[in-house]
């Protein structure tokens, strides 16, 4: 019996696990990315701006080969504050 609990408890745990991963890698999903030269705070907010994302924030990153322009759309909780 302790043995089934234990699964269970592993099995619940695993589900837990795989539910969190789920959360992390949707909201990340959720960023637009596309390769913007030269990639700063004015030509990523004006690429946002023109690509009709609303309530966004905006990030560089490093690509391969070019500078990467990220629009992610705010949560609400950042709204808020």
């Amino acid at each position: 019996m302790a043995l089934l609990v234990r699964m269970g408890t592993g099995v619940l745990l695993f589900a837990a696990l795989l539910a969190t991963m789920a959360f992390f890698s949707s909201c990340t999903a959720a960023d637009h990315c596309s390769p913007v030269v030269p990639c700063n705070a004015t030509t990523c907010f004006e690429y946002c701006q023109k690509n009709n994302y609303k309530n966004f924030q905006t990030f560089c990153t490093q690509g391969q080969y070019y500078p990467i322009c990220c629009c992610r759309k705010r949560r609400l909780l950042e709204e808020l504050l």
